[in-house]
């Protein structure tokens, strides 16, 4: 699992350079883009519900003497297929994003290709025309997979919920994985450098990859790119957890407020991010804070929809027992409140981690930025596959760094469902 760890943490659109110096800028490069990204959310998804079933389901199996084929189809094939389930409709929804925003960077077709083309004629009323299309679009496909999902669940609302934090339990313990699980991407990057020609254009050996990164740091150029995009993703990240959990606290806390905001957060929410960039800079501009509230604003959404889930959660006994303790206002949020919260709030932000590390770049593509992303398209203008694979590389690490962090930041206080099943004996 380390290997995926490594390879799902690398965002689709950072690929979008080495697409195009291989396949060139057509179609097949946006379908391959587009697949690349939709297939993690599936694989891993899919991979914990089979994680998620418990051992003794297994021992029961075996003492009643069923098959293993039988015991496939009848134990492990309906534990994963509620996970599966939503890790498709997730899936989706980052294959538009993802497509979108190919579209944008290589070619001129589409929706991405509209939005850009808008955006560099100055006509925002096109502009925000496309961006309605995408978001009717993001819209109607959100729908229609949630309807899909809540059909397929044996047990409503509350299976769906269940599937989805079980997931979220057994991908984050992949965070903390032995090393021996890089052992398939190592043989896979020395079996590359030992066939790989010097010469390619497009898929040159690992070895050359840090001598490119070496020689853009001797012209100064990499460690202000790093900053640069590591300062906007940072920043962004902590501005849309302080927005989205505000936001969504004040959702799930009054059914006056959820039901006048909830239509249109819904809608927003089921907006491609890539199709919010494009406006943004238009109204924003170019400068270093309008990226970071460009990317805070996309990926909001995460944190603000699972901390309004979260608050709609919070067992009513024990605000109850607040109460009869006589604990104030304020020790009611800081002992019993936001402790609830926590896990809901996490689970947004490592999401929305993954969706900020995306934007920041395809914002530093389209020209609001001077960091990773910009320096992604000035090498593979120049054919230069060394350095394209090399700040890959170095996105992979950020990526995966960033991934393991959130997931043991979230693990102290929401520890894995073997060790809580422990403590509860």
């Amino acid at each position: 699992m380390a290997s995926i760890d490594v390879l799902r943490t690398i965002p689709a659109v950072a690929l979008v350079p080495v697409a195009v110096l291989t396949f060139g800028p057509a179609v097949t490069t946006e379908l391959i883009l587009a697949v690349y990204a939709a297939l993690w959310p599936v694989l891993i998804h899919t991979a914990a519900g089979v994680a998620a079933v418990h051992p003794r389901q297994y021992d029961v199996a075996r003492t009643l003497h069923i098959p293993r084929a039988a015991t496939v189809r009848k134990v492990v094939i309906p534990a994963v297929v509620p996970a599966w389930l939503v890790g498709a409709r997730v899936a989706a929804v980052v294959a538009l994003l993802v497509a979108i925003a190919a579209e944008m960077i290589s070619s001129p077709r589409g929706l991405g290709g509209g939005l850009i083309e808008s955006l560099n004629a100055l006509a925002p009323a096109r502009m925000w025309a496309y961006a309605l299309v995408a978001g009717i679009v993001g819209y109607l496909l959100n729908t229609a997979l949630r309807e899909v999902v809540r059909s397929g669940l044996p047990s409503g609302p509350a299976h769906a919920a269940r599937a989805t934090t079980n997931a979220a339990d057994h991908v984050g313990a992949s965070a903390t994985t032995p090393l021996r699980g890089l052992v398939p991407l190592a043989t896979l990057l020395i079996g590359w450098q030992l066939v790989a020609s010097d010469d390619s254009l497009s898929f040159p050996p690992p070895g050359t990859w840090f001598g490119a990164i070496a020689r853009m740091y001797d012209e100064g150029v990499l460690l202000p790119a790093i900053g640069q995009t590591l300062t906007t993703f940072v920043v962004a990240l902590a501005l849309a957890a302080f927005i989205g959990a505000a936001v969504g606290i004040a959702i799930g806390a009054s059914p006056w407020i959820d039901r006048t905001l909830s239509p249109t957060v819904d809608f927003l929410a089921a907006v491609p991010g890539a199709a919010f960039v494009p406006v943004a800079v238009l109204i924003l501009g170019t400068s270093p804070v309008s990226g970071v509230a460009v990317v805070a604003l996309v990926v909001s959404w995460p944190i603000l929809l699972n901390t309004a889930t979260a608050m709609r959660a919070v067992p009513a006994v024990r605000l109850d027992m607040s109460r009869t303790l006589g604990l104030s206002t304020g020790e009611r949020w800081r002992k019993v409140i936001l402790p609830t919260l926590a896990p809901g709030i996490m689970l947004g932000v490592r999401v929305a981690a993954s969706m900020a590390l995306i934007i920041t770049l395809l914002v530093d593509i389209l020209g609001a930025g001077e960091g990773i992303g910009r320096l992604l398209v000035e090498s593979q203008q120049k054919f230069d596959a060394r350095a394209v694979w090399g700040l890959l590389l170095i996105v992979g690490t950020v990526g995966y760094l960033t991934s393991a962090t959130l997931t043991r930041v979230a693990a102290r206080g929401h520890p894995p469902p073997d060790e809580r099943d422990a403590r509860s004996i």
